[in-house]
């Protein structure tokens, strides 16, 4: 029978259990909707779907126990997220904030394989002689390379309930951008944010006369012009 898949969300999840866990000797449900920020009935959901995956034993009013195959995906998910922070902090010279949020976004995407060479990568930079240059250049021109985008422009999750704003790009890294383009959500058209669905870590927006619901995670790779109040 074949393993339930772990979405980005869910991996999500078991890092932050894993790291209370590892703060804390054990991690409660209130413990785990502090450190996502989201409500109890977001954690209850998460946590039903991740035991029905084998990821971790969840009982009602005891401590998430992790289990082997839920604390090894677990430490997966971290090693990728503390080398993909390491990689911007240290070769692109993003700030630790701004490298974390990063990091967060790309290591759902990254297998193993790639993130072994963004390790060598890294590590080439840090301690080859022949990088000395390299290394030279990096600290004194990547602080002052600028980001490209407007600074009028701001992600689809930063919207407030009751925001217009006019979709300008779609990142072309965002999964089953396909499937969202069907669904309207292409550049220049226009959207309205509805606000949170009533459970999950969802966004719900109004596209062409249509209510959607977009993972907040996927919203944040569309990036749109809010359209000024009246």
């Amino acid at each position: 029978m074949a393993r339930m898949e772990i979405s980005s969300n869910m991996e999500d999840y078991l890092e932050a259990i894993s790291e209370i866990v590892e703060t804390n000797g054990h991690a409660h449900t209130k413990d785990i909707a502090d450190r996502m920020n989201v409500k109890m009935p977001s954690v209850t959901n998460a946590l039903q779907a991740l035991s029905a995956r084998g990821m971790l034993i969840y009982q009602s009013h005891a401590p998430v126990i992790l289990t082997a195959e839920g604390a090894s995906k677990a430490l997966e998910i971290r090693h990728r997220h503390k080398e993909l922070r390491n990689f911007f902090c240290e070769v692109l010279k993003l700030d630790v904030i701004e490298a974390d949020e990063a990091a967060c976004k790309m290591e759902h995407v990254v297998n193993e394989r790639v993130m072994s060479r963004f390790v060598a990568l890294v590590e080439a930079i840090e301690q080859r002689e022949d990088c000395a240059g390299l290394r030279e250049y990096l600290s004194s021109s990547m602080p002052q390379i600028c980001a490209e985008l407007p600074e009028e422009l701001i992600s689809l999750d930063k919207l407030h309930e009751g925001d217009l704003a006019i979709i300008e790009q779609v990142a072309e890294s965002l999964r089953g951008v396909r499937r969202f383009a069907d669904l309207g959500l292409v550049p220049g058209t226009m959207l309205e944010m509805e606000g949170h669905a009533p459970f999950g870590d969802l966004l719900r927006v109004r596209v062409l006369g249509s209510s959607l619901s977009i993972r907040s995670s996927d919203a944040a790779y569309i990036w749109v012009r809010p359209v000024p109040g009246e």
